[in-house]
């Protein structure tokens, strides 16, 4: 476990250790989840991370065709 030190503009740095392992640098958008421990810090997705993700979802077409139809009535 490392320690973290809160500044008094409340604000920590995050060890190189762990920037090096999660790829974070300058720039990069973390959310901050409050869970039983305390807070959890995950890293957002850059969109070349997601991209063709939606692809292996499988589609219903006939659902999708309803629902156009719904609209256009």
């Amino acid at each position: 476990m490392t320690a973290i030190t809160v500044s008094s503009k409340y604000q920590i740095v995050i060890p190189k250790e762990f920037r090096n392992l999660l790829e974070i640098k300058s720039g990069t958008r973390l959310q901050a989840i409050p869970d039983s421990q305390g807070i959890r810090l995950v890293k957002e997705p850059e969109i070349d991370e997601i991209k063709g993700l939606l692809k292996s979802l499988p589609v219903d077409d006939a659902a999708i065709r309803e629902e156009r139809d719904r609209e256009l009535a």
